[in-house]
């Protein structure tokens, strides 16, 4: 196989080394994804340990070599052995790439090792430290897309990242709290905005994730980004009680996940509000970011929209957040706003203590700026960055943005649908027969879905 060179520096390349390494073997994706990452890593400390001694003192890499091209392999090896010894074990690098290398054999051994010649071509560019963070976000989002709904974690885009810190504005100095992880986007994102803010300093970063493959590559992350000493452990954050400890929390948490985790304890102090159902815990969730906030903190949290508008022990749950005061702003977000999936989704926006008798801002981000570009990234960080100006104005627009009072809720059943409460511009405009059109064609489309549903039930000898 022709050793592909790598001319310029340009983040986007990594992509196409990860897509040629899939294809050409045909191995579990998460085995590569774990592989790719734990390369990445080991070149990036080898290669450019003098870049990484600012405010630290990082003499112990001048004994860990440098992996050359010639005999690459066994030299790959020692170097995430000695890196490994440098973080207590706790990154598991050759122990990864050793399993992996073990796993392709001889058959698919040529394809990894080009994979291997390829990254070490980017990775040793002398302007790569400047970019490192990118390329290792180009490397989760490749794999996210990869991987689809299979990956068990949906890739938050960096605009929604970035917004959602934007609302919390995190401070040099104050701590930052994800209780489901994932890479540590969120985390990287609130203590790069701290260091550009007038405080010009670090967050206190914490971080909890389930899944063990997805901690140490958030751990790697935050490395990768300039924070040596952040708090990441694999935890499940449902069993974990922390009380009053974060001044932000920044969350991405899996929708409606069926858990008994809040069962097996026989109390969990965190549900001032309600115990959520078993079969989903969307509301465990929330309820136990609202615990882990300190006095004077804030959280801005993704939720599906059904968070807003169930009833039941869901709607009471809701009902009592509300008169507490704690949700300050509800953001409705476009479709599709995730790769993996199309469930409709909102950021809710917290704040503790709670104002009781302060009105609610809703916010339709999709209607906040209708006239923007046909380049997605671009068009989000317009839609977000007119989002986030009704937001911190806290105005009311018509068809964008609504103040409800707790009067209103109360007479609406506490339910904080945006559609509730205020028609887009768009419907606005509509004549009776526009609407009379768009309601067959939405009543057409149930049908069908109802009668794809009813299939699937049949072919898995079940009904509901």
């Amino acid at each position: 196989m022709e050793r592909r060179p790598v001319n310029k520096l340009d983040h986007s390349i990594i992509g196409t080394i990860i897509s040629d390494l899939c294809s050409n073997t045909n191995l579990d994706t998460q085995e590569y994804k774990d592989f790719f990452v734990s390369v990445f890593f080991v070149f990036f400390i080898s290669i450019h340990r003098r870049s990484l001694t600012k405010n630290i003192d990082l003499n112990f890499l001048e004994s860990i070599p440098t992996p050359h091209n010639d005999n690459l392999l066994p030299n790959l090896l020692l170097a995430a052995e000695q890196v490994d010894a440098t973080y207590k074990n706790e990154l598991c690098l050759r122990e990864t790439i050793e399993h992996l290398i073990t796993r392709a054999g001889k058959e698919n051994g040529t394809a990894f090792t080009q994979a291997c010649l390829q990254l070490c071509d980017v990775v040793s560019k002398n302007e790569f430290p400047a970019v490192a963070g990118d390329c290792f976000e180009k490397i989760i989002q490749s794999f996210s897309e990869i991987q689809g709904k299979k990956a068990g974690e949906a890739y938050t885009p960096r605009e929604l990242v970035e917004m959602m810190v934007e609302i919390v504005e995190p401070r040099g100095g104050e701590s930052v709290y994800d209780p489901a992880c994932g890479s540590g986007g969120f985390l990287i994102s609130a203590n790069t905005k701290a260091l550009n803010s007038k405080s010009n300093a670090p967050l206190q970063v914490h971080g909890r994730e389930i899944n063990l493959s997805a901690a140490r590559i958030a751990r790697i992350n935050c490395i990768v980004h300039g924070i040596i000493d952040s708090d990441i452990r694999t935890s499940d954050s449902l069993q974990t009680l922390e009380v009053s400890a974060y001044d932000i929390v920044l969350a991405n948490p899996p929708f409606s996940l069926a858990t008994d985790s809040y069962e097996r304890s026989a109390t969990c102090s965190y549900f001032d509000f309600g115990t959520p159902p078993p079969n989903n815990a969307d509301f465990a969730f929330l309820q136990m970011i609202i615990k882990s906030l300190k006095p004077g903190g804030r959280a801005a949290v993704l939720i599906p929209n059904g968070v807003l508008f169930r009833s039941g022990v869901e709607g009471a749950i809701r009902k009592k957040i509300i008169q507490a005061g704690i949700i300050e702003s509800v953001i409705s977000l476009p479709a599709g706003m995730l790769k993996n999936t199309g469930i409709p989704t909102a950021i809710l926006v917290l704040k503790k203590p709670g104002a009781p008798n302060k009105p609610i801002l809703l916010i339709d981000s999709a209607e906040a700026e209708k006239h923007i570009s046909d380049d997605l990234p671009t068009s989000l960080k317009h839609l977000f960055s007119s989002t986030i100006e009704k937001y911190k104005n806290f105005e009311e627009i018509e068809g964008i943005s609504k103040l409800i009072t707790t009067d209103e809720l109360e007479r609406n059943s506490y339910i904080l649908n945006i559609s509730r409460y205020m028609l887009t511009q768009q419907m606005q405009k509509a004549s009776l027969p526009d609407l009379t059109r768009k309601q067959r064609e939405l009543e057409d489309r149930l049908a069908e879905l109802q009668r794809e549903l009813r299939e699937l039930l049949t072919e898995n000898d079940m009904s509901i």
